[in-house]
């Protein structure tokens, strides 16, 4: 039988909702004691009061990781609302499966919604939405990289997994992101049949949708060749880790989980060329799904003053934007606060914090994904100053 919580308040340390209220009922562990009775037997809270704490969580895994026994608020919550079913978790999986090509439309109308006259319960989406419409790209990257060849790593056949943002209104960091492979000397297949990872399907507690990607994502993996697979965003990383341990089996599992590999981590050996009108502050907000961060590191080495911001969760949580727009909203202006003065260009590596941070930041302040800031460069060229990256892939 497994061990329950212990009570012993390590979680209240990493939970971002626990730092926006302040009160025990919303921490990891006072939300298990609440509501562990109603997953077990169903318990003798109403509807209404299940739904009241299952949507006040973001999903980040924070508590998992600082548990000693490892248990995730976030699972327990997600099971819960698998049998509590409500409209807002049918409406979130319509938002990912099935509207991916009305996303930029959405976010066009979403920008002639009249300022202030919007209902407030409503204001946080609009403005996610309005990132989705977002510069196609800067005037000019900050930085050229390219292989050194004394140090570069050994090519490999390689599938990107690009992920919803992507997909649906950021087509140019999977452009972006295939010829930097290319550059490296990587054999890019064609990935077209991969789907979203299910992560936010399995926090909406919508698990028949989320089995249905993951069974999609491991056969496209399977008559590819079992390749390698590239992730350029954490919250993507994240959910098709979870195959490893939740779907996949045997053998299988263990080569799934040995392919999975972050981008950054396939580019390493570089020389890295700085452009002249790059931003002399910038800022770096580490995705809470990553488990072994290699972006930062990566982007420390080809851009030096990076600076990671001390804001532990963006507030995106898939369906807490439909479940909790406020709480939404409030965690990623606390994020943004978290960064140091002059930062006012800020970077990360996951699609939804990339929405998600730029919604929220001020008049002057912007957020990229890496991808949007860094070309490929060329050693050849005549000119420009090459600075050797001290970056080695993780």
């Amino acid at each position: 039988m497994k061990r329950g919580c212990t009570q012993c308040g390590e979680c209240l340390n990493v939970c971002p909702v626990f730092r926006q209220y302040r009160r025990e009922e919303f921490s990891p562990k006072g939300k298990r004691m609440l509501m562990e009775p109603v997953a077990q037997d169903g318990g003798s809270f109403s509807w209404q009061e299940v739904f009241d704490l299952a949507r006040l969580c973001a999903g980040c895994g924070r508590c998992k990781q600082a548990c000693a026994r490892k248990l995730s608020t976030s699972d327990l919550l997600a099971g819960i609302r698998a049998a509590h079913p409500h409209w807002t978790q049918h409406l979130w999986e319509l938002w990912i499966r099935r509207m991916g090509l009305l996303w930029p439309t959405v976010g066009f109308l979403a920008t002639l919604a009249p300022h202030g006259l919007t209902p407030k319960m409503l204001e946080s989406s609009l403005e996610t939405a309005k990132a989705l419409v977002g510069e196609k790209h800067i005037e000019q990257p900050w930085v050229a990289i390219a292989p050194d060849p004394a140090r570069a790593a050994t090519p490999e056949r390689v599938a990107l997994f690009s992920g919803c943002t992507a997909h649906n209104v950021r087509s140019w960091w999977t452009r972006k992101a295939e010829s930097l492979l290319r550059a490296w000397g990587h054999t890019v297949l064609d990935a077209s049949t991969f789907t979203c990872c299910g992560g936010t399907m399995h926090h909406a507690g919508q698990f028949a949708a989320m089995n249905a990607m993951r069974e999609a994502n491991a056969e496209a993996w399977r008559k590819l060749g079992k390749p390698r697979i590239a992730v350029f965003c954490a919250s993507c990383q994240h959910g098709l880790a979870a195959y490893a341990e939740e779907f996949l089996e045997g053998d299988e599992a263990g080569e799934w989980k040995q392919s999975l590999t972050p981008l950054s981590a396939l580019l390493g050996g570089a020389v890295a060329e700085p452009a002249a009108g790059r931003p002399e502050g910038y800022g770096y907000h580490q995705p809470c799904h990553w488990d072994k961060d290699c972006d930062m590191p990566f982007l420390a080495g080809i851009l030096p003053g990076l600076k990671k911001g001390t804001g532990i969760c963006c507030g995106m949580g898939g369906i807490l934007k439909m479940t909790d727009p406020d709480l939404s909203a409030a965690m990623a202006a606390t994020c943004m606060q978290g960064f140091p003065d002059g930062a006012d260009r800020v970077l990360t590596g996951c699609g939804g914090c990339a929405l998600q941070l730029a919604a929220a930041a001020k008049d002057g302040v912007a957020v990229r994904h890496w991808l949007d800031v860094v070309d490929v460069g060329d050693m050849n060229a005549p000119g420009g100053r090459r600075e050797p990256c001290p970056f080695s892939a993780c």
